[in-house]
């Protein structure tokens, strides 16, 4: 079966196959009040400043936030020096088990302990003050209309350019990136970056949780497209920003910004890509989108490598026979 070859290795497996299948009311006993918003953060050896700004800034807007760290080391909480604050709870994981992994060990502790909506948050993301306070709008204004939301998000800003990165939406077999300054109203899109999502727990209910054996890249995408498929929408609010890193470096390419990650995060984003088009619950147009980018993607890698292009093109290889024979999950987080 899809997805089974790599479940996660860690301290206190979660069943992901389970995970959802509980009663889906959820108590709200410790949060006291509805709508609950748990903020989720994950973090892999973070900047501790950076962490306690990010920190500072989430507390203001949520009931509760659980910080899951994936093996980073013993001092963590010197790092954040955020855990005298007793709506912090620190998942502290024995060693790195992907993104989607931790995102789903702190969606089931925020779901057990009353949370109506999560906030998943990246380390590198830095919300503005009344963030959540609009997506939840956004949300309760959605559901008035009777629009089934899956996740509703803010307009990313790139930490280092400063521009504001587009949105995808489809119309037909074309695919439009659209600036979000030309908006005014919450903007359908097909898929959104994980981090700075306000989703609602009825939603995970129903779509499932992340991906775990993606370990990292193209975990959201898949989500989001598999909420699209089951009937859901995935909205922008224009003019809610949240400052966050894009990736390592930016290309120019025919007109267009891309950002490209780290030189071994190139083996994740083709393996998962390549995986998502061949195997995932998603609409056949993004199927046939994936498989028709993966060339040009791999081509920008090769140009852009800076460990060298043959080492590159090793790496590529193995991603693609990876991919194929579905031999997913960390494969050595950082693959020569």
């Amino acid at each position: 079966m899809y997805g089974t070859r790599w479940a996660g290795r860690c301290d206190g497996r979660l069943d992901v196959a389970t995970l959802y299948k509980q009663d889906q009311r959820g108590s709200n006993a410790e949060c006291g009040r509805t709508p609950c918003i748990h903020a989720i953060v994950v973090s892999w050896r973070p900047d501790a400043l950076q962490l306690r700004r990010q920190f500072v800034a989430l507390l203001a807007q949520v009931d509760q936030l659980v910080w899951v760290d994936n093996g980073s080391g013993q001092d963590l909480p010197e790092r954040a020096g955020a855990l005298a604050d007793p709506r912090v709870h620190l998942i502290a994981l024995a060693e790195n088990g992907g993104l989607a992994y931790a995102q789903n060990r702190g969606i089931e502790w925020a779901r057990a302990h009353g949370a109506t909506h999560v906030l998943l948050m990246d380390q590198d993301s830095l919300p503005q003050a009344g963030m959540v306070a609009a997506l939840l709008r956004a949300l309760e204004q959605a559901a008035a209309r009777n629009e089934r939301v899956a996740a509703v998000g803010p307009v990313c800003r790139d930490a280092k350019t400063h521009a504001t990165y587009p949105l995808i939406s489809r119309t037909g077999w074309r695919i439009k990136r659209v600036p979000p300054e030309r908006l005014r109203a919450p903007f359908p899109v097909a898929y959104l970056p994980a981090s700075g999502c306000l989703i609602p727990v009825s939603a995970l209910a129903a779509i499932g949780p992340m991906r775990t054996e993606y370990f990292i890249d193209r975990i959201d995408m898949e989500w989001c497209l598999r909420a699209r498929r089951l009937g859901y929408l995935v909205l922008v609010v224009p003019g809610v920003e949240m400052q966050h890193d894009l990736g390592q470096h930016d290309v120019h390419v025919c007109g267009r910004r891309l950002y490209l990650g780290a030189d071994w995060r190139a083996y994740f984003h083709v393996r998962n890509s390549l995986a998502m088009a061949l195997r995932a619950r998603i609409p056949l147009f993004w199927r046939v989108d994936q498989l028709l980018k993966l060339p040009a993607y791999m081509l920008l890698y090769l140009v852009r490598a800076r460990c060298g292009r043959w080492r590159m093109t090793a790496r590529l290889g193995r991603a693609v026979g990876h991919g194929l024979l579905d031999r997913m999950g960390p494969a050595g987080q950082a693959p020569d």
